[in-house]
């Protein structure tokens, strides 16, 4: 992957439109159509994700099945995800709550006791 392209995977989480940089790795996997995928092999950077078992059982299962790597079948999927996670609305910033005003309480005057 390139700078550029980390930049990019990195501005929805600035938007607002995705929490992190590997939930839209995760999401991408998710949704993406293995059967169609087409390996390429440009400049890349390496990044770390942590993946669920399962997610990684299929990836290394169709990566095997395709003769290419894992790391092709995450940057195809990626690729394909992002700009249907761009084009979504950013949501609006949230407002912050205003705080609730405690009603002030009057402390009250003891009486201490006499000396004797």
């Amino acid at each position: 992957m390139e700078i550029e392209y980390l930049d990019r995977l990195n501005e929805p989480v600035r938007d607002r439109k995705a929490k992190s940089v590997s939930e839209i790795i995760r999401t991408a996997l998710e949704r993406y159509d293995f059967a169609n995928v087409v390996v390429m092999h440009p400049a890349q950077v390496q990044i770390s994700v942590r993946l669920p078992v399962e997610m990684r059982r299929m990836l290394k299962k169709v990566a095997r099945s395709r003769h290419t790597s894992e790391g092709q079948l995450v940057r195809a999927a990626v690729e394909a995800y992002l700009p249907e996670l761009e084009a979504a609305p950013s949501p609006e910033a949230k407002k912050p709550k205003p705080r609730r005003k405690r009603p002030v309480l009057k402390k009250r005057r003891t009486r201490t006791s006499k000396k004797r």
